[in-house]
């Protein structure tokens, strides 16, 4: 499911993408046999601002065959600070490297021997005391202590969760850091020179994340390689993770650092698979019989622990580090069995949080919008992501996804991956990006944590010249704290002169259901639907994309029965969207009790391989007389499709819509045409006309004199600059004619 531009036949010639590699250190290469000693520890300072770098060179002798194997050879520093406890931090193999270009493709040359290394910054000024201390088979010696001082600095530092908003991510510094940016999760051939090109331009306009992958194997920041093997770290990818994260610590850019993706446990035959070239199985010198043994198997264990403690020792110092995420959708991987996946993930997080003295945010993902609740549910994964590709409406999507995240009560959630294609034809589809502009400014007044983070950097937002879209979206939100401001939605009332103008438009007519999940729900029992002659729907219970068979879940079947009050002779419409690789499903459509149409959408390779579906993909409609029927709508196969309904005489819904957060002295305001979406202007080709004579009213927005400020959203630049005093009436403010949207910026500037 994972939406890459790689095609199956160019991930067998890697090498076409990936930058050149650096020369592959083998263990035996790196390998020592030297009485135990430390021969001299050197700071490149010894005074320096909190949370700036500071690294000390070590001089070290001692006998190992893997640098990488913590109980072959153990480098810590024990950190005693002016105030407080005591902590820990290891210390890592460190190879430097010259880049070049050639022929389009970086190449990385040693420039100089391996060395052993230790980092740290510190959170709070005063003097600091180290003591590097090493440990091989023979014993532990340790080095003359080292002293710091660390001097104040006015900086952001880490970024943490705050007990008193769970909703939100803070700085240490005490402001909210609300997550915009998108995924670069990995280079071109040109390796670090894309990060060169792609990042100060995001930081240009106002971003201040982005997400890299440290996997697959060959990726230029892979940390496990084929010179690597599974139980090493390749240090050419090493050195070019230094080079993008000290460019982010540059920019005020946060990184999440995703160590594995999916594709490492999946099967080949199926799609993105690279389980079979991994060094994790036992052909290319890894522990590893099949996928499912990464979490049990205890050699693959001890690695994966070395591998944290690697990445805390080389990159733990950096507020650039926004997070550990442990791994990209992992719910798709060969073999998923969550109870495993979840103890191995408690296993580690315990572990990550215990040596990593910075105390970063760690998390994960899946691949399913409905994610793993087992998983989620762990209290050591300090936020919830989601991932969601295909929404034809963003903006009421993300608002539905953050709703039916049950861990989203009570941790920070946003979208980590979203998109409307689960291909590279995002460029073709949408080249102005609405989808990404609508995504923007919804999550902000959805009280999310983050903007929804897009795929497809590299063959979408660069080559057409996207980041202005950030731009226009962080002006408009710079400055608004929400965090101390209290942030809470206000209730948002649309006033028309008249609904009689009212646009039906083509999405009006379709009724797409967003909620869909493979647990219990509301909307995974049988529903019914009523349906009256002016078009108006309700339900006893939303509606489910996901529409469930009767043998592999059939706890969650979800027929639905629409009772329909038929204004003429029609055509009722079930839009299919994909059918599931686990045995197919089948669709049974009734009308009034008999069976109209029955198609049977079969796995034509019985389970081989478990993709969805598409050769189903289609619209199968079914006669409805004029007048009272019951049109019922079931799956009656094996597992599970995706659906939608396509109702001709569906009334036409208000055009705008709005969401509004109201702080203690601010407030946002954004308010959307809702025909205005990525689908109905480019598929439907419809282009709304402007809404006019409405008026926007919120009846609780706290009392006092108000500066409002009126925001182009495209521009990103106030048209117009107002006042108003809000009593007990409320606030209302008269809307100007609305194609696609208008934001508002208020805050108060006298209080009642």
């Amino acid at each position: 499911m994972k939406r890459w531009r790689l095609t199956a036949a160019l991930l067998a010639g890697l090498a076409f993408l990936a930058p050149a590699p650096a020369t592959g250190e083998e263990h035996d290469e790196m390998a020592m046999a030297k009485p135990l000693r430390i021969v001299s520890v050197v700071p490149d300072a010894t005074r320096v601002p909190v949370y700036q770098r500071i690294t000390l060179a070590i001089d070290l002798e001692a006998t190992y065959q893997n640098p990488f194997d913590s109980e072959q050879i153990r480098v810590d520093a024990a950190v005693t600070p002016p105030e407080g406890e005591p902590w820990t931090v290891p210390g890592f193999l460190y190879r430097p490297y010259t880049r070049a270009l050639a022929d389009g493709h970086e190449t990385l040359t040693p420039a100089g021997p391996p060395a052993w290394q230790v980092r740290l910054s510190f959170a709070t000024p005063g003097a600091y005391r180290v003591v590097v201390s090493a440990t091989d088979a023979t014993g532990t010696v340790s080095a003359d202590p080292v002293l710091i001082e660390a001097t104040p600095a006015d900086v952001p530092g880490m970024v943490r969760r705050t007990p008193t908003d769970h909703r939100y991510f803070v700085t240490e510094r005490g402001e909210t850091f609300f997550l915009v940016g998108a995924n670069v999760c990995w280079a071109d051939a040109t390796g670090t020179y894309s990060y060169d090109k792609w990042l100060p331009k995001y930081a240009e306009n106002g971003c201040n994340y982005c997400r890299i992958w440290l996997s697959p194997h060959w990726f230029a920041m892979a940390m496990n390689t084929p010179e690597s093997g599974f139980d090493g770290i390749d240090l050419g990818s090493a050195w070019r993770l230094d080079s993008v994260l000290e460019l982010a610590e540059r920019l005020g850019i946060g990184a999440m650092l995703c160590i594995d993706s999916f594709n490492i446990l999946r099967a080949k035959e199926r799609t993105y698979g690279l389980w079979e070239d991994t060094p994790y199985t036992k052909a290319n010198g890894g522990p590893l019989d099949r996928p499912g043994d990464y979490f049990t198997n205890p050699a693959m264990l001890d690695a994966y622990r070395d591998r944290l403690r690697y990445l805390v020792a080389r990159y733990g110092y950096s507020p650039s580090v926004f997070s550990w995420e442990f791994w990209n959708e992992v719910d798709i991987i060969d073999e998923y069995d969550s109870e495993r996946v979840t103890a191995w993930h408690q296993d580690m997080a315990r572990h990550l949080r215990a040596i990593d003295p910075w105390k970063h945010l760690i998390g994960t993902s899946h691949a399913g919008p409905s994610g793993d609740p087992r998983l989620d549910a762990l209290p050591e994964l300090e936020y919830v992501q989601t991932h969601h590709y295909g929404l034809k409406d963003i903006a009421a999507g993300l608002y539905e996804d953050a709703r039916a995240k049950a861990a989203a009560r009570d941790r920070p959630h946003f979208h980590g991956e979203y998109g409307i294609s689960h291909g590279s034809r995002t460029a073709e589809i949408d080249p102005n990006g609405i989808y990404i502009h609508n995504g923007l400014y919804a999550s902000a007044v959805q009280l999310q944590a983050g903007t929804p983070m897009t795929w497809w950097w590299d063959s979408y937002v660069e080559p057409r010249n996207l980041y202005p879209i950030y731009g226009a979206f962080a002006r408009w939100l710079d400055g608004f704290d929400f965090v101390a401001e209290r942030a809470e939605a206000a209730p948002v009332d649309i006033r028309y002169a008249s609904s009689e103008t009212w646009e039906s438009s083509p999405a009006d007519r379709l009724l797409t259901p967003e909620q869909g999940s493979w647990e219990p729900a509301p909307f995974n029992q049988p529903v019914t639907a009523r349906i009256s002659e002016d078009g108006t729907l309700d339900s006893d219970a939303p509606l489910a994309r996901i529409m469930h068979g009767l043998r592999n879940h059939p706890d969650l079947h979800n027929p639905v029965t629409f009772d329909v009050h038929a204004p003429r002779d029609t055509t009722f419409t079930v839009v299919i969207r994909g059918v599931s690789g686990h045995g197919g499903a089948r669709l049974a459509i009734s009308v009034d009790g008999e069976v109209v149409r029955d198609e049977e959408f079969a796995d034509p390779d019985a389970m081989e391989g478990t993709a969805d579906l598409t050769q189903y993909n289609r619209d199968y409609h079914v006669r409805v007389p004029a007048g009272r029927h019951a049109v019922k709508v079931e799956n009656t196969g094996a597992d599970w499709f995706y659906i939608a309904y396509k109702i001709p005489w569906l009334r036409a819904k208000p055009p705008l819509r709005g969401w509004a957060v109201r702080g203690v002295d601010g407030g946002l305001i954004w308010i959307q045409n809702r025909h205005h979406t990525w689908y109905s202007i480019i598929v439907d080709e419809f282009q709304p006309a402007p809404v006019n004579g409405a008026s926007l009213r919120l009846d609780s927005w706290p009392a006092g004199t108000w500066s409002v400020e009126t925001w182009d959203t495209v521009q990103g630049q106030v048209t117009a600059r107002d006042t108003c005093t809000v009593g007990a009436e409320g606030l209302e403010i008269e809307l100007p004619p609305i194609a696609w949207d208008i934001a508002f910026r208020l805050r108060r500037i006298e209080h009642q």
